[in-house]
């Protein structure tokens, strides 16, 4: 594989490898601005089609800017590699920050979640859903003391309403331990299920499981609650209900995620009072990536505001086609309106009332007909076209000729059916004998 994918997206160095492809530092030479690109590893129909639905997402209408979601913004494809590109995010995921913090305070969970919500309502408006919410697909940016600042990626199996619905006997779509309970039962896709899927990530940045664990989702209820029990976190009672809530076994019994959204709180504390562990140490999300030679990087909502540095294909191509036609030679200019002689004004035109015409009725059809054919009979031909005479033909018979024929042929007629009498007889005869 090159270095430069289609001549616009140039690899740099490998970040991390997922089941699906792996993630590459690169440069959008578009914008001449460092980039992140996911290389499609398997280049199967199925790998292909988690490509197509993430692009899909980055290109439905306002989703692509919203603050807490990241989807590509545009992919590339040379041969059989195909790359989608979208923003580089500095500070790692939820899942690397609880391995490195252990257990969140519920304030800074709380934080977390509202983001979520936002970016789930956001999707859900659009009616996509997103099917893969757990914590390795929660990026961070790197905001080091700052608040943190969420963002959902990854939407490889994301399904919009419209989409056809495929039947896979004994196949369903997620990761264990964050998969909604009718989820695992093969039922069908609904939002709801990316609610409880949220709820299960706030309970993991509470009371964190190790990697290779699979959480029971029986057992969330009672882990909320150890995790919470005798908190002096203003946010813990409200957090508390409300995960309560979201991990409903009854789909329809769970609020909405703009609903949840709600019933949060927007943190307007300093976040050295509430970005914390469990224990009490302050949380900074630190740059895990670094900076590549001090180039710019596409901002997290996307190239929008970057002035290109090389014309897209769309741009090539229309210049392309205007030096074509200023190559091209031009035709002769038409003669001025203003340069021809002046038209003499043409007298009126006079309607004369049209000639009487025979008009026939469904009873003389026939008869208008065949007046009309003879009347085009005996007119004289025009002048410009030679009259035709009709000639005699050579196997005409005079009349006597075709009478003698005639006769001749009744005679032999006639003899022959005597013949037969004749014949029929005799059989009888011999017959009676």
């Amino acid at each position: 594989m090159s270095d430069v994918i289609a001549g616009r997206i140039e690899l740099l160095e490998p970040l991390a490898r997922g089941a699906s492809g792996s993630l590459w530092r690169a440069v959008d030479r578009r914008y001449g601005a460092v980039c992140a690109a996911k290389v499609m590893r398997q280049r199967d129909g199925a790998e292909v089609l988690r490509f197509v639905r993430e692009q899909a997402v980055g290109g439905a209408q306002g989703l692509g800017a919203h603050p807490n979601l990241l989807p590509p913004y545009t992919w590339v494809a040379e041969d059989d590699t195909i790359v989608l590109v979208m923003p580089l995010v500095h500070g790692g995921t939820l899942a690397s920050a609880l391995a490195d913090h252990g257990a969140l305070s519920p304030s800074l969970v709380a934080h977390l979640l509202r983001q979520l919500l936002d970016a789930l309502a956001a999707m859900h408006a659009q009616r996509w859903v997103h099917r893969d919410v757990k914590p390795a697909n929660l990026l961070l940016d790197a905001t080091g003391s700052a608040a943190p600042h969420l963002l959902l990626a990854d939407f490889g199996i994301a399904l919009h309403e419209s989409d056809v619905r495929l039947t896979e006997t004994g196949f369903v779509h997620g990761t264990p331990g964050f998969m909604a309970p009718e989820a695992l039962e093969g039922a069908g896709t609904s939002a709801a299920q990316d609610v409880w899927a949220a709820g299960a990530c706030a309970v993991e940045a509470l009371d964190p499981r190790p990697p290779r664990e699979r959480p029971d989702p029986s057992a969330l209820p009672a882990r909320i609650d150890s995790a919470l029990a005798g908190s002096a976190d203003p946010a813990a009672p409200v957090l508390g209900r409300l995960l309560h809530a979201l991990l409903a076994k009854d789909p329809d019994r769970r609020p909405s995620a703009a609903e949840a959204r709600e019933a949060l709180a927007v943190m307007t504390a300093p976040p050295s009072h509430w970005s914390r562990t469990a224990a009490g140490a302050p949380v900074e999300i630190r740059d895990r990536i670094g900076s590549a030679d001090g180039r710019p990087e596409v901002p997290l909502d996307g190239p929008g505001r970057l002035a290109g540095v090389a014309p897209g294909l769309h741009e090539q191509l229309m210049a392309r086609s205007a030096g074509s036609a200023a190559g091209a030679p031009s035709a002769a200019p038409a003669p001025s309106p203003a340069a021809a002689p002046p038209r003499a004004p043409s007298p009126p035109a006079v309607l004369s009332p049209p000639a009487e015409q025979d008009v026939p009725d469904t009873a003389d059809t026939e008869r208008f007909v065949r007046t009309a054919t003879l009347d085009a009979a005996v007119a004289s031909p025009p002048a410009s076209q030679p009259s035709y005479e009709p000639q005699p033909s050579h196997f005409q018979q005079p009349p006597a000729s075709r009478e003698r024929g005639r006769t001749a042929a009744g005679v032999v007629l006639l003899v022959l059916a005597l013949a037969a009498l004749v014949g029929a007889g005799v059989l009888v005869v011999a017959a009676l004998t």
